[in-house]
């Protein structure tokens, strides 16, 4: 089996997977493959130079004969002399909670876990064990089930920071490698199970294709997967550069501008949907349905129009941008901010919005340095300050216009969503209207003061659900 060793050795090197010095994390099950490379990666940890820690994840599916499972794999990792780390998950609840099917929850604890491991440990690399016939099941299944490139290239042999070292190796390969080396892996008898897509594919679908059709379709499939993930690579790129202009994230929100949506191809329309999708849900993928949903919404959708996305996503229509959020925070648009002074000097934390202003009295007014920052007169007869949000009837006076304007109209001037304006500061002087942070100054605001003192306003934590754009 020396063979096998040389063609990992040389995937290793060819797609550069394993530098001098790296701290290596093996995922491993407990099943054939990623036994055979834990115990590959072994055997050329001294040549390589890197450092080797097990990592191990019980889904709770099978109960106490995953837990006994668990425990194998610890014994394994001290009998070998290799640091392990175990984590248990009850990601049947994690499925149910996050509206994800039992595989998609499975896949993101397990993404979750190792990268939370590797900053834990300071490690580089979290090697997996998918094989070539993994490939080829994942291929097909994709094709059979519906998708696009990003679908039939399958999975990368590299995506930092996941390496797979074995996968242009076949099944048979690696349980004969298991066989020559006494290895005894634990095998899932959910594997077997016919009721699952990939084990009919697997075991039915695949061996008739390769004795009716092709019996090299296994090669065939990787070949498919290798064209695709070139081609793909190229458009992720085109569609990284488009999101700079079209994409804003702001803590846990997305937006995704649509005011030059027609003069995109259509391929990179859809790409970008995913895109903004997948900065809020760290999962595969949004199904094709879904983005033609939103397509929909945004070519015959009415402003606050919202339609409802796996994972508890909601997309919601603006006036020139669609906003992605949870819809745990579809209550929280709703809640007014109420009335409170400002503490002058000194920091007024507003909770309803996660911010604060803090206040100042300077000797001069300087030049503000953004949009939530302000100099205003202050006299011996200054009116107490206050924050709150709009209320029925509120007008002010906007910087440069000499007579008075309603607040909602000037919000839908600026095209502000109707769920997102009671969530919008005003500051007040009195009854006075004299500050929107973020969104307007006024002709308060250009008022030289007769003390030569002015009240400097801060505002810190932008907004998290304002999205104005100029």
């Amino acid at each position: 089996m020396k063979n096998l060793q040389i063609k990992v050795k040389k995937t290793i090197a060819e797609y550069e997977m394993i530098k001098a010095g790296d701290l290596v994390i093996a995922g491993v099950s407990g099943g054939p493959d990623s036994l055979a490379l834990l115990h590959l990666l072994k055997s050329l940890q001294a040549e390589l130079d890197f450092r080797l820690h097990l990592g191990h994840v019980d889904h709770t599916f099978r109960g106490e004969e995953a837990e006994a499972e668990a425990e194998w794999v610890q014994e394994t990792a001290e009998k070998w002399e290799i640091p392990c780390t175990i984590y248990k998950a009850n990601v049947p609840q994690i499925a149910k909670e996050k509206g994800l099917s039992p595989e998609e929850a499975g896949h993101l604890v397990r993404k979750s876990f190792f990268l939370e491991l590797l900053n834990k440990l300071g490690g580089q690399k979290v090697a997996l064990g998918h094989q070539a016939d993994d490939q080829a099941e994942t291929v097909m299944m994709h094709f059979l089930v519906g998708t696009g490139m990003e679908g039939l290239q399958g999975i990368k042999p590299i995506n930092l920071p996941f390496i797979r070292p074995l996968l242009f190796i076949r099944r048979e390969e690696i349980e004969n490698y298991c066989l020559a080396h006494d290895l005894e892996p634990r095998m899932d008898p959910s594997n077997n199970q016919e009721i699952y897509l990939r084990n009919k594919i697997r075991h039915q679908v695949i061996p008739w294709l390769e004795q009716e059709i092709n019996p090299n379709l296994v090669e065939t499939l990787n070949r498919t997967a290798n064209i695709m993930q070139i081609e793909e690579d190229f458009l992720q790129r085109e569609t990284a550069g488009l999101a700079q202009r079209f994409l804003q994230s702001r803590q846990n929100r997305v937006s995704l501008a649509i005011k030059e949506w027609d003069l995109l191809h259509e391929g990179l329309q859809r790409r970008l949907i995913r895109l903004a999708y997948q900065r809020l849900v760290k999962s595969q993928g949004l199904p094709f349905l879904h983005v033609e949903g939103v397509q929909n919404l945004i070519k015959e959708g009415q402003v606050s129009k919202y339609i409802q996305l796996p994972g508890k996503i909601i997309a919601e229509k603006g006036y020139s941008e669609i906003f992605f959020y949870d819809e745990k925070d579809l209550a929280p648009f709703m809640t007014e901010i109420a009335s409170r002074p400002l503490k002058i000097p000194g920091e007024t934390f507003i909770a309803e919005t996660g911010q604060k202003i803090s206040a100042e009295i300077v000797e001069r007014a300087s030049v503000p340095r953004n949009k939530g920052e302000v100099y205003l007169p202050w006299e011996e007869s200054a009116p107490k300050f206050y924050v709150r949000s709009r209320r029925t009837g509120d007008r002010f006076t906007p910087l440069g216009l000499q007579g008075t304007k309603k607040i909602k109209d000037y919000f839908i001037e600026k095209k502000i969503p109707r769920k997102q304006r009671d969530k919008i500061l005003l500051v007040v002087a009195g009854s006075e209207i004299i500050w929107i942070p973020e969104v307007a100054l006024t002709e308060y605001c250009r008022k030289k003061s007769k003390s030569g003192r002015y009240l400097a306003l801060t505002l810190h934590n932008p907004s998290e659900v304002l999205f104005v754009k100029d």
